[in-house]
């Protein structure tokens, strides 16, 4: 009898290291999972974020040299986004991107052309003139134009 107890006491534990074992399977899945989802948000959280100092000109009125600053900052750090500057006498010109299709919202030619400092050239932003902020999405709702009518 001694040793049918034994046996019994035996699968019991074998039955009971099972059923533990599947349990601390089954919570490393969930936990799994809900990582999963909580990097998937953080992910938006973080894109949006940096989406939001860019977001900020919209409507707002800045001084050329925050514009010039502006231009600068995106060229240093290679932002995917192009900056269109307006000025008073007409002209209009792309930064950082030259320009952008207006279908499908993509980007063209790369420039790391800086805002001229000649107050008789084409590129030249006054510094103490104020412009006009809007902001264009795409389809993602990833900013990819700035732009920047002078007032």
């Amino acid at each position: 009898m001694n040793n049918g107890l034994k046996a019994l006491l035996i699968a019991a534990g074998i039955i009971i290291t099972c059923i533990v074992a599947g349990l601390a399977f089954q919570n490393t899945r969930e936990g799994k999972a809900q990582a999963s989802s909580a990097f998937a948000q953080f992910n938006t959280t973080m894109s949006e974020y940096q989406d939001l100092g860019k977001s900020m000109y919209d409507g707002l009125l800045v001084s050329g040299a925050e514009v010039r600053r502006l231009i600068e900052n995106c060229i240093a750090s290679k932002e995917y986004v192009q900056i269109k500057v307006k000025t008073g006498d007409g002209t209009e010109r792309g930064y950082v991107y030259e320009n952008i299709d207006a279908e499908t919202m993509k980007l063209g030619k790369e420039s790391k052309e800086l805002p001229s400092d000649d107050k008789g050239s084409d590129g030249y932003i006054n510094s103490r003139a104020v412009f006009l902020g809007k902001i264009l999405k795409d389809e993602n709702g990833i900013i990819v134009q700035i732009e920047f009518e002078q007032q």
